[in-house]
C-alpha cells in the first residue's frame, strides 16, 4: 500500500504541474496511458482478464471513473497539499461502507486513527481550504467516489490485480474521452505543448498504473478501513513536493496536522500486529 500511495502522490504532482492544460485532457491522457501499460503488463504476466462478478466491476470502474474526473479539476484548480488531504478523506467514507456493505467490524484503536487523521486534514486545510471554492468540494467527492470504488474491491478477490485495473482503465478511457471532447469544444485546444510536457504526461501513465495495481492487490488483502488510511501517507509526501518543487512551505499548524497523521498510522499498525497476535493465539 505505501508503494501505491507514493506512485500516486508522484503521479498528482505531475498532474499540478501542467495545470495549464486542459484537466480532462490530463485525465484521458493518464486514463489512456494507464490502460496500455495495464494491458501490457497482464500480458507479461500471463495474467487471467476473466470477470467473475461482472455488476461489481462496473460498479468499481464507474465509482474510479467518477473518481477520477473529479481528481483532476481538484489537482489543476487546488495547491498539490491541499487537494491531496481533501482528495485522502477516502477512508473515512471507507471506514462506513465497509461497516454497511462488508460488515467489518472497526476496533476501537481503528476508530481514533481515522478520527485524529481526520483532525489532522483539518488543521493541514484550515489556512487555505477558503481558497479552494468550487475545487473542494469537487476534491470531496472524489473522496467519497473513490471509497466506493474501494470497498468494490474487497467483492472482487476472486479477480486477478490485472483484470480489475485492465477494465477500470478502459471505463475511464471512455469517460475521460468524452469529458475531454466536451473541454475542448469549450475552450480549445491547447498550444505548443513541450516535449518535457508529453514526457510528464508519460510518467504520470506509467506512475498511475503501478499505483493502481498496488492498491487493487491492498485492498484484496487486509482490511478496508485500515489499507486506506494508510493512504494519508501520500498528504505527507504532497507537502514536501509542495515545499521543494512549488516553493509553497506549510505553516506550522499543517506541521500539527501531520504529526496528527503520522500518529493515526501507528495506531492502525498496532491495530494490525494485535489482529496477527489475536489470529497466531
Amino acid at each position: 500500500m505505501v508503494s501505491g500511495a507514493v506512485a500516486f502522490a508522484v503521479m498528482n504532482a505531475l498532474a499540478r504541474g501542467m495545470h495549464h492544460l486542459p484537466w480532462a485532457l490530463l485525465a484521458f491522457s493518464r486514463a489512456l496511458l494507464g490502460l496500455g501499460a495495464a494491458v501490457a503488463l497482464a500480458r507479461l504476466r500471463g495474467a487471467s482478464l476473466a470477470i467473475v462478478d461482472r455488476r461489481l466491476m462496473w460498479q468499481r470502474s464507474l465509482a474510479g471513473s467518477t473518481g477520477m474526473l473529479c481528481t483532476f479539476y481538484a489537482l489543476t484548480h487546488m495547491p498539490l497539499a491541499d487537494a491531496t488531504a481533501l482528495l485522502n478523506t477516502t477512508p473515512l467514507w471507507v471506514a462506513a461502507l465497509a461497516w454497511i456493505t462488508l460488515r467489518e467490524r472497526l476496533s476501537a484503536r481503528v476508530s481514533v486513527a481515522l478520527a485524529v487523521a481526520f483532525a489532522g486534514v483539518v488543521l493541514i486545510e484550515r489556512p487555505g481550504l477558503h481558497q479552494g471554492g468550487l475545487a473542494g468540494i469537487v476534491a470531496l467527492g472524489a473522496g467519497c467516489a473513490g471509497a466506493l470504488a474501494m470497498v468494490s474491491l474487497r467483492g472482487l478477490s476472486k479477480e486477478t490485480p490485472e483484470a480489475v485495473v485492465v477494465h477500470f482503465s478502459a471505463i475511464a478511457t471512455g469517460v475521460m474521452g468524452v469529458a475531454s471532447v466536451v473541454q475542448l469544444a469549450t475552450v480549445g485546444a491547447p498550444r505548443g505543448v513541450t516535449l518535457t510536457e508529453v514526457g510528464c504526461v508519460l510518467a504520470m501513465g506509467v506512475t498511475a498504473t503501478v499505483g493502481q495495481l498496488a492498491i487493487t492487490r491492498a485492498y484484496a488483502l487486509d482490511k478496508a478501513a485500515r489499507v486506506g488510511a494508510a493512504g494519508w501517507i501520500q498528504i505527507v509526501i504532497a507537502l514536501g513536493i509542495d515545499a521543494a518543487v512549488f516553493h509553497r512551505r506549510p505553516e506550522r499548524v499543517a506541521l500539527a496536522g501531520i504529526a496528527m497523521l503520522l500518529a493515526s498510522g501507528a495506531l492502525l499498525v498496532d491495530d494490525a500486529r494485535r489482529d496477527e497476535r489475536r489470529l497466531k493465539g
